[in-house]
């Protein structure tokens, strides 16, 4: 298995392991400086003034995008991105993935059978219903003589 890996003033950008079938792996993506992702570019032989907003490295399989802040550039890769939208919704896709990396579309069908899938799901849980006491008079604590004051003599 080889290792793909980009470095950028001596921190670790990602390591992708490649395997036998070509595939790439990929771990945890993380923020990079502006001055990291200059130095990259002048590396690459590719100009930096004035910063670009994106910069495509392997074919495409990893990008740097500029925040809005023009402080950092967010790694993102088909498997995830370093922004906080990212990091603070796990499992779905930032604005990043979906504009670099987008999914296919699903057909109506796959939808419908999804829907279905999350109905009959929902149909075979245990439900606890709420249920009125049998008597409500006999579970309010009333007066002494069993009277509940005032509302019995009206």
């Amino acid at each position: 298995m080889s290792l793909v890996t980009y470095r950028m003033l001596n921190k670790l950008v990602v390591a992708i392991p490649a395997t036998q079938t070509g595939k790439l792996i990929c771990e945890s993506p993380k923020t990079q400086s502006t001055d990291a992702v200059k130095a990259l570019l002048a590396y690459k032989k590719v100009a930096s003034d004035p910063l670009p907003q994106e910069v495509s490295l392997d074919d495409g399989r990893l990008v740097l995008v500029l925040n809005n802040k023009k402080d950092a550039y967010y790694v993102v890769t088909p498997m995830g991105c370093s922004c906080p939208a990212a990091t603070y919704n796990p499992g779905k896709p930032c604005k990043h993935s979906r504009k670099y990396f987008p999914q296919p579309k699903k057909t109506r069908e796959e939808l419908e059978a999804e829907g279905e899938a999350i109905l009959e799901a929902h149909h075979n849980t245990a439900k606890r219903l709420a249920r009125p006491p049998e008597d409500i008079r006999a579970s309010l604590p009333g007066w002494p003589g069993g009277m509940n004051g005032p509302v019995e003599a009206i």
